[in-house]
């Protein structure tokens, strides 16, 4: 184990120094772009290497005894090699990269990168990855046989803000496992990485219901959405025929005349620090948007953002990531 965590501690930083020979050398990709040979690299496998070196003995063993039949069956070997490797490095080469995206994600879920491909010819094996962390470079490959498709690479997105893509590695083994050809990939690809939606505090209107300014009234408001219990609910807006049905706690929320317009204000939870907020504020936000329901939202120097829908969700969520790092929304 010691001499394996040794041996990696002193190939890693030549695979990093090499790699960043390799983007400086190419620079950027503007999409889409087609794989040239000048910049698909080659080595040896594990299998490869075993390979050669049964070679080399077979070779040895040839020579010392003098057996030509020996030699001839080693020199065909040594051929299928040199034409495997051409192989594998002719599966990358001509490839084209015709676009790569990113959809928005909440801190912690992880960000899912798609990139569309169409090959020259059917490759298996294609697969992509990110060596950022260890974790990513285990996280993901998913590959696509045939002359077009989609590979889908799940990355890692700890925290909020506005997310880039790390350098990517396009790799095969095909056709015959003995060479592994990749490539670097470096396409400008962002996203936004919203504050993950935690929080068990109630919204604030239904809080003041509670407190007996605005109870719903059969009539005048409409039942807006069933959500999961929370500690401190009315029992009187438990959904109680949903429960005996076999589901879980539910609670009745509404809207309508009766009842107060979602507000939801990043200073009215000074208790929380300024993480905590955002998540309780993304989590409400989260669930008036499913519901259907108007909010505004209110954050340090900025406007009150009041609207209802999908569109003004995404625009309260730009908000929340952005909050705080410099970033302006777009």
């Amino acid at each position: 184990m010691g001499a394996a965590t040794a041996s990696t501690s002193l190939i890693a930083p030549l695979r990093a120094r090499l790699k960043a020979w390799a983007l400086r050398r190419q620079g950027r990709d503007v999409l889409p772009v087609k794989l040239q040979a000048r910049r698909v690299y080659i080595l040896p496998t594990s299998a490869g290497w075993t390979f050669a070196l049964l070679l080399g003995v077979m070779f040895i063993a040839g020579m010392n005894y003098g057996n030509g039949l020996a030699l001839l069956f080693t020199f065909w070997l040594t051929g299928f090699a040199l034409v495997a490797m051409v192989q594998t490095q002719r599966a990358l080469t001509g490839i084209t990269v015709h676009a790569a995206a990113a959809l928005p994600a909440h801190a912690g879920d992880g960000v899912m990168l798609r990139l569309t491909v169409r090959e020259t010819a059917s490759v298996q094996d294609l697969r992509i990855s990110a060596d950022q962390t260890a974790s990513a470079a285990d996280a993901a490959a998913s590959g696509t046989g045939g002359h077009a498709g989609e590979l889908l690479l799940p990355l890692p997105a700890p925290r909020r803000g506005r997310w880039q893509a790390p350098p990517l590695r396009l790799a095969t083994t095909a056709p015959f496992g003995l060479f592994r050809a990749w490539t670097w990939l470096t396409p400008e690809v962002s996203t936004l990485v919203y504050p993950a939606a935690r929080g068990t505090r109630r919204p604030p209107d239904t809080e003041a219901a509670e407190a007996g300014g605005m109870l719903p009234r059969p009539g005048h408001d409409e039942l807006a959405w069933l959500r999961d219990f929370r500690e401190g609910d009315s029992p009187r807006q438990v959904a109680w025929k949903a429960y005996a049905r076999g589901q879980p706690l539910l609670v009745r929320e509404y809207h309508g005349a009766g009842a107060r317009r979602l507000e939801f204000d990043f200073d009215a939870l000074p208790d929380l620090d300024g993480e905590a907020r955002l998540s309780q504020l993304t989590r409400w936000v989260v669930d008036a948007s499913a519901a259907g329901a108007h909010w505004t939202l209110r954050l340090p120097r900025t406007g009150p953002l009041s609207g209802s829908g999908k569109d003004h969700r995404d625009l309260c969520l730009e908000h929340l990531a952005l909050f705080g790092t410099g970033s302006r929304v777009r």
